[in-house]
Formats: C-alpha cells, structure tokens, sequence
C-alpha cells in the first residue's frame, strides 16, 4: 500500500467517523443545565449548558468535510465529484448564517422543528419510521430528465438532516453536467445560470393538494446567498396528502409558478410548480420529502421509494456504476432507494427528450398544468384548523422578537420602551398584510390561514401596549407554541379521519 493510498483510506475513515459521531446529537444534554438555573444548590449542572454548543456542529461539519475532502488526492466520498461553487460561495453562505438568527420569523420555525421531532417521538411512541418501514405508495420522482441527489439518503450516513426528524428522509436534488457542476465553468452565479432553475416540480403520486406557499422572495443570484427577508425555510412549497398520515412537500419554488391550488386533486406527474431558490437556499435545487403530518415542523419524515427511476452512482467505477449501494442493480418497476451522489432518471414510457449532458428537459410533460383543473374549495373546518394553528405561530413569532430586541438592545445598551416595542410589531404586520395583498393581485395562491400569523402578531401589539401583565417574552412563547403544537396535531386527526377519497398511482 503505497503511502498516498493510506492517507486517503485515512481521510476516509475520519470523514466516516465524524458522520457517525454527529455531535450536535450530544447537544440536547445542554437540558442538564436547567435545574442549574432554577436551584441554586444545584448551580453547577449550569456548565452542562456548553453541550448546547454543540448544536453548531451542523454549521461547522461541511466546512470541516470540505477541508479533509482537499487533503485527499483522490474523490473518497460518494458525492466528492459534485462540485457546487468555490471557496467564495461557500464563505457566503456562511456569512448568511447569522441572518437567520435575527430573522423571528425563521428562527421560530427552526425550534418548532426541534420541539417538533420530540412531538413525533411521542406519536409514535418512541420509534419514529425507519428504513425498512413498509409504505403503501411507490412515489415517481418529483422531476423529469436525469438529476443529481446532491443531499439525502435513507441511511443515517448520509442523511439529509438526521435530526429534526421531519427532513431525516428528505432530498435536495440539482441538474448537473458531466464534470459534476450545477451551473456551467467560469459563469456567474446568475440563476438562469443553473441547469435545474426553472425546471418543472412534479407531483410525487395522486394526491390532494393540502398546503401552498407562493408568496415568497427570491434572490436574483445563488452562489450561496439566501433571501434575508425570507419567511419561510421551504420558501414557496406545495404540501400534497397522498394517503393517511402520507403526505410529500416540494419546496423552494420560483415565486408565482405554483400551478395548484389547497383543495386540488393532482395527478402523478402533473406538474405543481418550478424548480427555483427561495426560502433557506444557497443555490437553485429542489427540495422534497414524504412525511407523516401535514405540518412540516411537527413530522416524522417518511422513507420514499420510487418507481420507473433509472440510478447511476458516477463515484464508482464504469462496471459498478450503475449498481445501487441500497437496492442492488435499479428496477424499473420498482421499488428503488436513492441516496446521496447518485443521478437519477425517470423511465416511463413518455418520457421526455432531454439534454444529454445536463439532462435538462426540453419539453413540457403531458401532464403539466397550467391551473387547477378540477379546483375544490378547502373544507371550513381545515381553513380554520390552519388559521388558528398560525394564529399561535404569530404569537410565537412575536414572543421571539420581542426577546431579539431584548438581546440587540441590552448589546447597543439602549433601553427599549413599551411603546416601541408595541409600534415596530404593528409596522411589521402592516408590511405583511401589504405584501400579502399585492401577492394576491399578482394572481399568487393563497396560503390557508396566513391570516393567522399577522393576527398572533397583531394580538400581542396591542396587548403589550395596554396590558402590563402580558409583556412577558416567556410566557408569549409557551401559548403560542403549545397553540400551533395543539392546533397542528388537531389538524392531522381531522385529516386522518377524513373520508374524501384519494385515488393513489403506483407507478
């Protein structure tokens, strides 16, 4: 073994090692220090409150893979041979980092995510679905042409996110060329640069649409750079309920080219959307997962397989290529696994031309949509299920703002007043509902029950400024999370038991 040889099998075995190790695991025993904080006999457990640190690690681990990855002389991973930006896009989106930490809006959903995979332990008892969880549905993927799975697996090694649990089965996909880039050699990080920009979303199987999201921004650049004003983690997404407690989230779509409407019966294939860049996005990709809740902070992800798909694994040699580390050889009937680093094609008999280096489809698929063909109003009590769901989202949202401004005001040592506090809530809801309205003019889809959040937002404003009992951060945070927590799983039982009829395609 020559000593290049064993270097690599040594980069090898530590880029392993830290993935299976995943400290921001450990980072839940920072909840040791609480007893610290509320008994003074017991003030030493406070200094478990480093372990919360650790939770950073998922901001740290890719640039610590990135440099291992150029100590080795040679691709030791299977997704080594993508190449998504330099060295600069990466600093980026690092340096966008701390936007989202001033951001209420998005820090919000980031710890209903955390407090949402504790709820989905407790669903389903302490064993949330794994791998070889059986499912009735053989999903299509969600695009046509060949793509790259550039994040995501069912196997912890190479999962998307592990923890939350809502996106531990979830898959970020992009169009690459042969030389492994997402967007052409020496070109701008303009996004009609990016093969997959503007590429049709397609529904995963038969279904009804349950949730859409089409009002937020977009950047006019990737190279990892994310919208700072950007209001939701999925940016415009459509949520689709396939079957009881099944339901699939396509996200990051281009503003105003969602095609569906809540309510609407889709057909596998039928187009839902375009690929794009909005919400918690360093470049254009899609973004998509299976879960068992129609709300996406409080669900277990579920393990998809798909149907008709044709997998190449470009990291192995040319007679192995075409073999699926999960699966053994592809079956075009199905079912087939997919995982990180692989291409993948739909094979269908209507399949459409694509480029044959990008993979890029040329054509609009038979199904593509221009609307809602067969449109069916959101029932009464799922609209209000979803307004009083957001309703607690506001509340949350503001309980995290308020404390925002705290922080910011105690740094600059400047005291903040009631009546500023209570002034800069109610601008922000007038922003919301003005940008709300201009979205709706422009023929965007509305969400179900957005009203909620700028009500949460608007409800807190006026009790802070009139109600002195009320201005407690703390205690605005418990009722707005325990309403969305309660009015969230709410809503799953009255979909679970609905008896609207949903015609599921195999494939």
């Amino acid at each position: 073994m020559t000593e290049t040889h064993a270097s690599e099998q040594r980069v090898a075995r530590i880029r392993r090692t830290l993935r299976e190790l995943d400290p921001a695991r450990y980072g839940w025993l920072g909840l040791l220090s609480v007893p610290g904080y509320l008994l003074e006999s017991l003030a030493f457990m406070q200094l478990f409150a480093l372990f919360f640190l650790l939770f950073l690690w998922v901001f740290v681990e890719p640039l610590v893979d990135r440099m291992l990855q150029r100590g080795a002389d040679e691709e030791t991973e299977p997704t080594d041979w993508i190449h998504m930006g330099d060295w600069r896009e990466w600093a980026v989106s690092y340096l966008s980092i701390p936007i989202a930490f001033v951001n209420p809006l998005i820090l919000a959903q980031d710890g209903l995510q955390l407090l949402g995979s504790a709820v989905a332990f407790v669903r389903h008892r302490g064993s949330v679905p794994d791998p070889d969880d059986e499912r009735p549905i053989t999903y299509r993927l969600p695009v046509d042409g060949t793509w790259t799975v550039v994040n995501g697996s069912l196997e912890k090694e190479y999962s998307h996110s592990w923890l939350p649990t809502t996106q531990r089965y979830a898959y970020d996909l992009v169009i690459t060329d042969d030389d492994g880039r997402s967007r052409p050699a020496g070109t701008k990080p303009a996004l009609e640069e990016y093969y997959c920009y503007d590429e049709p979303v397609l529904a995963p199987a038969d279904g009804v649409v349950v949730d859409v999201f089409d009002t937020d921004l977009e950047p006019s650049r990737g190279g990892g750079f994310a919208h700072p004003l950007k209001r939701d983690l999925r940016g415009n997404y459509v949520t689709i309920k396939h079957a009881p407690d099944e339901y699939s989230c396509l996200a990051h779509l281009v503003p105003g080219s969602i095609a569906v409407v809540p309510g609407e019966r889709v057909e596998r294939g039928q187009r839902i959307g375009r690929c794009g860049h909005s919400g918690n996005s360093s470049e254009p990709h899609l973004h998509f997962q299976f879960q068992d809740h129609p709300t996406f902070e409080m669900a277990a992800g579920i393990p998809p397989r798909f149907a008709n798909v044709d997998v190449e694994s470009p990291w192995l040699d040319d007679d192995e290529s075409r073999e699926s580390p999960a699966d053994g050889e592809p079956d075009h009937d199905g079912p087939t696994a997919i995982t990180a680093g692989q291409r993948v094609t739909t094979v269908e008999p209507d399949r459409l031309e694509t480029d044959a280096d990008t993979g890029r489809v040329e054509t609009e698929p038979a199904t593509d949509g221009a609307g809602p063909s067969h449109p069916t109003r959101t029932p009464l009590r799922h609209r209000a299920l979803a307004t009083l769901e957001r309703l607690g989202l506001g509340i949350a949202v503001a309980g995290v703002f308020v404390v925002l401004v705290g922080i910011g005001g105690g740094i600059a040592g400047v005291g903040v007043g009631v009546l500023e506090v209570a002034t800069v809530l109610a601008g922000a809801v007038v922003v919301g509902l003005g940008w709300r309205t201009i979205a709706s003019r422009r023929g965007r889809v509305a969400r179900p029950g957005g009203l909620g959040v700028p009500l949460g937002v608007a409800g807190v404003a006026l009790l802070w400024a009139v109600a002195p009992a009320a201005r407690s951060p703390g205690e605005l945070l418990f009722v707005g999370v325990t309403a969305y927590v309660a009015f969230a799983e709410c809503d799953r039982y009255v979909r679970r038991r609905s008896r609207r009829r949903i015609g599921v395609s195999q494939g």
